[in-house]
């Protein structure tokens, strides 16, 4: 077996060929298996299904489970590679049960249901990981396509939840490595090598929507003409002052690319390998409405800054919009083609009586 350098391998002790696979691959393979939260795993499960129901009723009602599978065991073993370890989890429809609990009814059991089916392209993994993650910690989605051509450097761990162990490692890996930890059921593709015209349809086909967190700008003009090509609709999230794009190339009445900022003409030529003019970073980010601090940094990227600044406080507020957005699409609801602002900081400048 040749481990995934970002997938989980999952062994279903209650089959007789997953509890046969994993007795051979032990054999092989030294993997110590932490299997002491199991039994609260089920608790948990147990409650949510039955609230108020007795420790007892639960470990009775797993005993009937475990004596009713064809192998008299339970559980799925989760084997991380990178780690060399492996963990007992609940089957998938339990684990997603108790994963998105807390959800409830926030999320109502049928629209989890619904979004349990649905895929996201997520382009950049800066950003873009923090909108990546939020999708998976609430379960808004089934299935992942991650790109990013990047590996982690110490500037990146301002804003990228990552491990200085990680240094030097594909930031793509990196970020499908946290969310196999946190649910080893969810489908994840990875695209290392970037988002490039060569891979364009495997990563846009088949997906409900994507996302653009990318740098590049003929990647920004790549991803939105595949998305209107596919009538798929795509959410921007660029963090200064809270700005979010909802394009909505799925409806017939959206006219032209960026809410109309961009022309197809321009739109091909900057897809061909263009860069970034006055003009087209003003389509983007709108430089009139950009904060002082920003319109401050933009003058000085080349000479005294290396890069546009980002914060986590700002990437981490702009991924859970980003995710509300998502899920309010991926549903259905009547979200219009537009951009929008929550400026946290103008909040705060503002008088509000307690």
């Amino acid at each position: 077996m040749i481990p995934s350098p970002y997938r989980a391998v999952l062994f279903h002790l209650s089959s007789p060929s997953g509890r046969e696979a994993w007795r051979a691959f032990t054999k092989e393979t030294d993997a110590p298996l932490y299997a002491g939260t199991l039994a609260n795993q089920w608790r948990e499960w147990f409650r949510s299904e039955k609230p108020g129901g007795s420790t007892e009723e639960a470990d009775a009602a797993f005993a009937a489970r475990e004596g009713s599978s064809p192998t008299g065991r339970y559980g799925t073993v989760a084997w991380y590679p990178w780690r060399k370890k492996a963990i007992l989890l609940l089957e998938e429809a339990e684990f997603i049960a108790v994963r998105t609990n807390r959800n409830r009814n926030k999320i109502r059991g049928e629209e989890q249901e619904e979004l349990g089916g649905k895929s996201v392209g997520v382009v950049g993994m800066s950003v873009g990981r923090s909108v990546a993650l939020a999708l998976a910690m609430e379960r808004l989605v089934g299935r992942l396509h991650l790109a990013d051509a990047d590996t982690l450097e110490l500037s990146n761990l301002n804003r990228i939840p990552a491990s200085l162990f990680e240094l030097g490692q594909s930031k793509v890996i990196s970020a499908a490595r946290a969310i196999a930890e946190v649910d080893p059921y969810l489908e994840v593709e990875i695209w290392p090598d970037g988002f490039a015209p060569e891979v364009m349809s495997d990563f846009l086909d088949g997906l409900d929507l994507v996302v653009d967190s990318c740098d590049a700008p003929w990647a920004k003009a790549l991803v939105r003409l595949g998305a209107r090509d596919r009538r798929m609709p795509l959410v921007m999230e660029t963090n200064d002052r809270g700005l979010v794009d909802i394009e909505r190339y799925d409806l017939e009445e959206t006219v032209g690319f960026l809410h109309g900022r961009l022309s197809p003409e321009q739109l091909t030529e900057l897809a061909g390998g263009g860069s970034w003019t006055p003009e087209l970073l003003d389509a983007f980010v709108d430089l009139s409405a950009i904060s002082e601090r920003a319109r401050e940094s933009l003058a000085e990227v080349g000479k005294t800054l290396v890069g546009w600044p980002q914060l986590h406080s700002d990437v981490a507020l702009g991924a859970g919009m980003a995710a509300s957005v998502i899920r309010r699409v991926l549903l259905g609801e009547d979200i219009a083609d537009q951009r929008i602002r929550f400026d946290f900081n103008e909040q705060l400048s503002l008088a509000h009586t307690a």
